[in-house]
């Protein structure tokens, strides 16, 4: 019996450590956003963090990432539009600032992108990036993964992150719903 308690416990301190790595994950891109200026980056702060993050990895090189980016910015925009709780933040793997700058500039992205110069320094973010681009990685607000296109070294695909992002959204979505409907049938 003492057994299963002391394993019972392990297992409980072990969530908790998994909930306050999750949380410094989203701390840490929160900490490390820049958006591109006329001759370089700037600092960047959300004016309140967003729910939902989807880090983008990819780069200038790399053609699925050209291809996936008109799908991404379509989605993005008919999630804000529809006053989702959500954000993309770009990752570049590019091998240059300038070559970031250049990417997000070419393709007009509308969101926020993780420092260059930091990305080196923060690991956890690193490591979900998956073995190549492009990769979309869905996480709450407690920074725990919902969905990646990558799982160990296997590919999954893009579409099935999308989808649970739309999801997700539409479940966060769906409480505030039934109280405003609540509220709606109360009033006389």
């Amino acid at each position: 019996m003492a057994s299963v308690l002391v394993m019972v416990a392990i297992a409980i301190a072990a969530a908790g450590t998994a909930r306050a790595q999750d949380s410094a994950l989203r701390t840490s891109i929160a900490n490390a956003l820049v958006v591109p200026s006329e001759a370089r980056f700037e600092a960047y702060r959300w004016p309140r963090e967003p729910r939902f993050v989807a880090l983008y990895f990819g780069a200038e090189w790399c053609a699925p990432c050209h291809a996936f980016l008109p799908d991404l910015k379509q989605v993005h925009a008919a999630l804000r539009v529809a006053g989702a709780d959500t954000e993309v933040v770009y990752v570049s793997l590019d091998s240059s600032e300038a070559e970031m700058r250049r990417y997000m500039r070419r393709q007009s992205m509308p969101w926020p992108a993780i420092d260059y110069r930091r990305l080196k320094a923060l690991p956890a973010i690193r490591a979900l990036g998956g073995a190549a681009p492009p990769n979309l990685v869905l996480l709450d607000r407690d920074g725990t993964v919902l969905a990646s296109g990558w799982q160990g070294r296997r590919y999954l695909g893009l579409q099935s992150v999308l989808e649970a992002w739309l999801a997700s959204v539409s479940e966060a979505a769906a409480p505030i719903s039934a109280i405003d409907a609540q509220a709606s049938k109360a009033q006389p």
